[in-house]
């Protein structure tokens, strides 16, 4: 995910924020708000839903991966048993690379059996939360919206994988957020409106329209 950092000419405060609300009387200035990418896909109950559907149609295959993974650690152990002799680890060699080969090839058609289908569903929540973000940015009169990363539980914040992640972000060119105040963030107004139009979507064909935005026909 990229990250993004910024100066802010002009602050008021996000406590008035609401994903329903009108769109209210411009401050002086520019107007700027941050969304944690990383919460809203995972409370959005929609995503949390294509998730749960995408790791149904793989658990056939970790159920066959995992049977093939045990079947190698048996014959590596084989492998390495003094007690057979070398046309026996021959053959248990031969079986190892058989078993690689068939996870290989398991991979290729696990990605196939949801690669279409996965690529599609994250074109969808894209496409929503973009319009969620604008539409409670145009009904509070936020002229500017900044997408950033970070782990949901923050007992990750500042884990090493967290913090080698944003490094490389740096590292290749990237901006990444060091500070804002917790005004600026506009995530959990963000879910709200996802996940009341994911509500009303379920009662109208599935058909999610962004909060303070006219239904598209």
């Amino acid at each position: 995910m990229k990250r993004m950092t910024w100066m802010v000419a002009a602050l008021t405060a996000a406590a008035a924020l609401t994903p329903t609300g009108p769109v209210q009387a411009q401050a002086t200035g520019t107007r700027v708000a941050v969304v944690n990418i990383g919460v809203v896909f995972t409370k959005y109950e929609k995503a949390k839903n294509f998730k749960t559907e995408m790791e149904k149609m793989l658990q056939p295959f970790k159920e066959q991966a995992e049977k093939i993974k045990k079947d190698l650690l048996s014959y590596q152990a084989a492998l390495a048993d003094p007690k057979y002799d070398e046309k026996a680890k021959e053959q248990y060699a031969q079986a190892i690379r058989v078993l690689k080969r068939r996870l290989e090839d398991l991979d290729i058609e696990a990605r196939k059996a949801i690669g279409t289908k996965q690529e599609n569903h994250m074109i969808q929540l894209y496409k929503e939360v973009a319009d969620q973000i604008q539409a409670v940015s145009v009904a509070n009169g936020i002229h500017l919206v900044l997408g950033y990363g970070e782990p949901p539980d923050p007992k990750e914040l500042l884990t090493f994988p967290n913090i080698n992640r944003k490094l490389t972000g740096m590292d290749m060119g990237g901006t990444v957020p060091l500070y804002f105040h917790s005004s600026l963030d506009i995530s959990e107004h963000v879910v709200a409106a996802l996940n009341s139009a994911y509500a009303r979507a379920l009662g109208n064909g599935g058909v999610v329209t962004p909060t303070g935005l006219p239904q598209q026909k």
